[in-house]
């Protein structure tokens, strides 16, 4: 089965290709700034943006599975998104340092061949050792995290940034693999790959 991901993120396309999906990239049509992040609560603004990016879709492909996903970083009731420049990501990384937040992850899968319209909310608590300007100036100059919310990507030098993890890793990435799949298996949509003949003659 073919899904259409309503996603250009390469680290998404990375990380769904584990399930071996057949995969159609598309990027969505939704306008993210029609929500306002001051008016709803960081779960909901994420999960009507991951719901908009996933619909504005629907009528294009109406035949096919629509998954789409949106991150942010929040601390101190304040969403972090990506940062719009050098010194929005020094205030953001200033204000992660030696502190735990949130990373909140709105999944959403639209069918509209099979009355799907379905999303969920997940949550990663990260905490952050104390950070130094040094740390903060050489990862920003060298990594250009302009692309992640919160202004770090916990796959790459900011690694060492993260003192502890409570919840799943694959969210603070993008995309919580484990309960997407969970769904993927519920709505019938996807299966292990191996029959019991299969299994049996692999033993």
């Amino acid at each position: 089965m073919k899904f259409i991901l309503a996603s250009s993120s390469p680290r998404r396309h990375q990380l769904l290709s584990q399930f071996d999906l057949d995969l159609i990239i598309k990027s969505h049509a939704f306008d993210e700034n029609s929500v306002d992040s001051e008016k709803e609560g960081s779960e909901e603004y994420c999960r009507l943006i991951s719901k908009g990016k996933a619909e504005s879709l629907c009528d294009e492909y109406p035949d096919f599975p629509i998954l789409s996903a949106d991150t942010i970083v929040a601390i101190d009731d304040i969403i972090l998104e990506k940062p719009m420049d050098r010194l929005d990501a020094i205030r953001m990384l200033r204000l992660l340092s030696g502190r735990e937040h949130e990373v909140i992850t709105g999944v959403s899968l639209s069918y509209r061949d099979k009355n799907i319209n379905f999303s969920f909310i997940e949550k990663t608590l990260v905490s952050f050792n104390p950070l130094i300007d040094q740390e903060i100036f050489y990862y920003i100059d060298k990594y250009k995290p302009y692309d992640k919310s919160g202004a770090y990507g916990i796959q790459d030098f900011s690694a060492i940034f993260v003192n502890s993890i409570n919840g799943c890793f694959f969210n603070v990435m993008g995309l919580p693999l484990s309960t997407l799949f969970q769904y993927l298996k519920k709505f019938d949509l996807i299966k292990f790959p191996l029959s019991t003949d299969d299994l049996s003659d692999s033993l």
